[in-house]
């Protein structure tokens, strides 16, 4: 009797504590990272691609198989592109956020391309982000919840034949 009492206190007061997964969603969420294997691997393939580009044949075989003599510059050329790629894919991981409010609505910003939508946890527990529901026409985001604390959100999606998973922190 007397382990009972202090055991079934403990239990209501964990359970008590504990929040929902709704409520620690209702915030607002900034992207740190993406991981998409899918495009690692692409740019791990034309990072290859580069660094042999017109290495193994001479300058007359390479204007006339590439239009130039000059592979040097063309391959400086295509790693700076690339460099860009990258840049431009970080920026956007840097400013996109997702604002879920309390009442089941959300603002979205991927890259500065604000949105609203409705939100909610479907019957697998996955987060669906519905503009259809809210403005009658638009997508419908299917996201796995593969982490929900009150520092961390990851979630993972797919687009257009490829899988990602994106982190988020709160926003400061």
């Amino acid at each position: 009797k007397k382990f009972v009492l202090p055991a079934l206190l403990f239990t209501i007061l964990a359970v008590s504590c504990k929040q929902d997964k709704k409520t620690l969603l209702a915030k607002k969420w900034q992207a740190v990272a993406l991981d998409n294997p899918q495009l690692a691997q692409t740019i791990k393939e034309q990072e290859a691609f580069i660094d042999t580009f017109g290495k193994n044949s001479d300058a007359n075989t390479n204007e006339i198989n590439y239009g130039v003599r000059n592979v040097d510059s063309m391959r400086e050329s295509m790693r700076a592109q690339l460099n860009d790629f990258k840049a431009m894919q970080d920026n956007a991981v840097k400013t996109t956020s997702f604002e879920f409010l309390k009442d089941g609505k959300a603002i979205v910003n991927f890259s500065g391309q604000i949105d609203s939508t409705n939100w909610y946890f479907d019957d697998e527990d996955n987060l669906v982000l519905d503009e259809m529901e809210l403005k009658g026409a638009g997508n419908k985001l299917i996201m796995v919840v593969n982490e929900l604390t009150d520092k961390t959100l990851k979630l993972t999606f797919k687009e257009d034949g490829l899988t990602g998973t994106i982190t988020f922190e709160p926003a400061k």
